[in-house]
């Protein structure tokens, strides 16, 4: 009976078939970053995600559930859920839209104030750690590259936020 190969010693995995994929060296630098932020998240009792939305709230009062959801690529349902936390955390508040008394809107409460100046703060620190690598030219390359992927992309018609959303740093 013929034996399985044993993995590379010292548990190094041999990744190379994917290695030359730049999308997939994205993705592991992406969760790496998502780790590392998460875990400076959780000291202000939040996750990424729900810091993220809580940063938009605060430059776009008044936004609604719906278009939070799409631009961020996040499933209806899912944003639901999440602002039902947020909630209940006194950190967002739910109000009728001025325009429209049957639409609702998103506000920050002050606990929900004060969490994003905390939060947003990590946010700007982690960014400096990942890109210390980097001089303020290449940063902006960097960034330029980025808002070009995403140009692809939508010209590509591939998934994208809903129009009127900026997913650049444009």
């Amino acid at each position: 009976m013929a034996k399985a190969p044993e993995a590379a010693p010292g548990g190094q995995l041999d990744l190379s078939a994917l290695t030359d994929s730049l999308g997939f060296r994205m993705h592991i630098l992406d969760l790496r970053m998502m780790k590392a932020l998460g875990e400076r998240c959780a000291a202000h009792g939040l996750t990424p995600g729900s810091a993220s939305v809580l940063m938009i709230i605060k430059r776009n009062p008044g936004v609604r559930h719906g278009e939070l959801a799409d631009a961020l690529l996040i499933q209806r349902p899912n944003m639901t859920k999440l602002m039902k936390r947020l909630e209940a955390q006194g950190l967002v508040r739910r109000l009728p839209s001025q325009d429209d008394r049957r639409r609702v809107v998103l506000g920050l409460t002050a606990r929900g104030e004060k969490a994003v100046a905390g939060v947003r703060a990590d946010f700007l620190a982690h960014e400096d750690i990942v890109q210390a690598q980097f001089t303020p030219g290449e940063r902006a390359v960097m960034a330029d590259f980025v808002q070009r992927m995403h140009e692809a992309l939508d010209a590509a018609g591939e998934t994208q936020p809903q129009r009127g959303v900026k997913t650049g740093v444009r």
